[in-house]
């Protein structure tokens, strides 16, 4: 404890002190006679006593008697706890996974949980009459579930699916063009780039009345491709004679909700670094002609491959996993590229790089250690949203997916101009900035990324980490009450076993200031800790 807490602390008791003892001269309170005991002038003066001591024992007996009754109890119920998990732990896996989903169904779905995810995109996917998947420009091929564009193209009721090439801006000109011809050939690909800096309803109202009419724009704030997709959707929703319902689906940090906001012109959606930040379905509204549906993330197979885990995955994305990931991210790329883009020395290993970065960005610890957790994270957040710039090229030669027919692709055509797609791309295309090809990294695609699309297609692996995750709390929950009982029956004993003393206050304080003697030679302080409880400490409130 820190001096400054104790001597508040012990001000706040002097004045509750001061504060009793004048309510009790208030009152007129007398302090209780003490009992003189028996005297000696009377009859059977040895009886009593006798009598008094016989009592006294009882009462201790009784008091042992009831002790050792809740300990054997206490012994009972944790032995009945072990076995339980011990018959748990024994059981046939197969048969415990029917058992959790029949479980499971009955209880409402946790909102972070994967069976949740994979339910809200499949009611995003059946409710919509046009899909977009959205992809990252600089991996599109990574960014397409093969998966999910099957379940669409095959569903009934003529489901129309497009793809939206987002974050043109972070790939040279000549590479964009290139796979906007290679993605042509098979679905129809819009040419895009999202907003980044839109204000919210509120925030635009404010801004108009503090700057008058005249709003300015800055570049991150400027959308491309918007006309483009609105006349195609509105074309659409025309030919059907309805009001058409258009999904927004994809994986994690390729713009899904950014795109929604773009063609709204306002923060409508809640859009961030985090991967996986939207949670549930959201309805927006465009027009009268069009409802956007935002939808969670595709949650990626483990099957998929360790660069499409690390960039493209929730479950990676986190302080433990970082590192490892940085390190796979690592092996991909040309070293001498990454040395050129953050301007470093070379490195050994990912250790060796992250800790020369974080000296570079300054993420230091104290002592001046490098941070290398955080500055793994903040990496990891560049690559994914749309500060790092890369590009990947597309194959040599096109080959129709085996997941896509030629029926399938060849409706869809038809229902959108792809003539008037393509000059439509082409102005979009011109009114864009590029990076040069020498200052971007070249980045090897791995191919396909495969998803989990419905709750039933969900691993063990992703199944056991969430349960692992509840079990490490339900752990701990109960290793606290364990010691919170355990605690309470020393206490028990060691009050029943101490002998009745004419202890001061003050030989009390001698005998707690030893022992903090003892532990400042024992171990060291943790002065974070003290200042936790600085800040948990109400002053305010009056001593107890």
């Amino acid at each position: 404890m820190t001096c400054h807490k104790r001597y508040k602390i012990q001000k706040k008791v002097r004045e509750h002190n001061r504060k009793v003892r004048k309510a009790a001269k208030k009152r007129g309170h007398k302090k209780p006679k003490k009992d003189l005991g028996v005297p000696n002038s009377a009859p059977f003066k040895d009886e009593v006593l006798r009598e008094a001591e016989q009592r006294k024992q009882m009462r201790e007996e009784l008091k042992q008697k009831r002790k050792l009754d809740r300990q054997k109890e206490f012994q009972k119920k944790r032995e009945q706890e072990t076995n339980k998990k011990n018959e748990n732990k024994i059981k046939d896996p197969e048969k415990e996974l029917p058992a959790k989903q029949k479980g499971n169904s009955t209880k409402p779905l946790d909102k972070n949980s994967k069976r949740f995810f994979c339910k809200e995109l499949k009611e995003v996917i059946d409710a919509s009459d046009v899909v977009l998947e959205v992809l990252d420009a600089r991996d599109p091929l990574g960014c397409r579930c093969p998966q999910l564009e099957q379940l669409v193209t095959q569903s009934d009721g003529g489901k129309k699916l497009l793809l939206v090439l987002n974050k043109i801006d972070l790939i040279p000109k000549e590479n964009l063009e290139k796979w906007l011809n290679y993605l042509n050939n098979e679905l129809p690909t819009i040419a895009f780039k999202s907003a980044t800096q839109l204000r919210d309803r509120n925030m635009q109202k404010k801004y108009i009345k503090r700057r008058g009419t005249s709003v300015t724009f800055s570049r991150a704030n400027l959308c491309f491709g918007r006309d483009c997709l609105l006349k195609h959707l509105q074309e659409h929703s025309v030919t059907k004679g309805k009001v058409i319902h258009v999904g927004v689906i994809g994986f994690p940090s390729v713009g899904k909700s950014s795109v929604i906001n773009s063609l709204k012109e306002m923060r409508a959606c809640n859009v961030g670094p985090l991967r996986g930040l939207t949670k549930s379905m959201q309805v927006v509204h465009i027009d009268k002609q069009i409802k956007m549906l935002d939808s969670p993330s595709i949650i990626v197979s483990p099957s998929s491959s360790a660069v499409a885990l690390a960039l493209r995955s929730t479950m990676n994305f986190r302080p433990e996993n970082a590192v490892d990931s940085v390190d796979i991210i690592l092996t991909h790329f040309s070293k001498p590229q990454i040395i050129l883009h953050y301007n470093i020395p070379d490195y050994r290993n990912s250790l060796e790089f992250l800790s020369l970065l974080s000296q570079k960005k300054g993420l230091l610890k104290k002592g001046g250690l490098a941070n290398t957790t955080g500055t793994a994270e903040s990496l990891l957040s560049d690559w994914t949203g749309a500060k790092v710039r890369y590009y990947s090229e597309p194959p040599e030669s096109w080959n129709m997916s085996p997941h896509l027919s030629i029926e399938a692709v060849a409706a869809t055509k038809q229902d959108f101009d792809m003539e008037d797609l393509a000059e439509d791309n082409k102005t979009t295309i011109k009114a864009i900035k590029y990076p040069n090809q020498a200052s971007s990294i070249f980045f090897q695609s791995p191919g396909f990324t495969d998803g989990v699309i419905e709750a039933s297609e969900l691993s063990e692996a992703i199944l056991e980490q969430e349960s692992m995750e509840a079990s490490e709390d339900e752990e701990e929950l109960t290793e606290q009450e364990g010691d919170e009982e355990e605690s309470d029956m020393d206490n028990a004993e060691e009050e029943s076993n101490r002998p009745v003393s004419s202890t001061t206050t003050s030989e009390v304080l001698e005998a707690k200031n030893a022992n903090w003697g003892k532990s400042l030679t024992g171990k060291e302080i943790n002065i974070d800790k003290t200042a936790d409880l600085d800040d948990a400490y109400d002053f305010n409130t009056d001593y107890i």
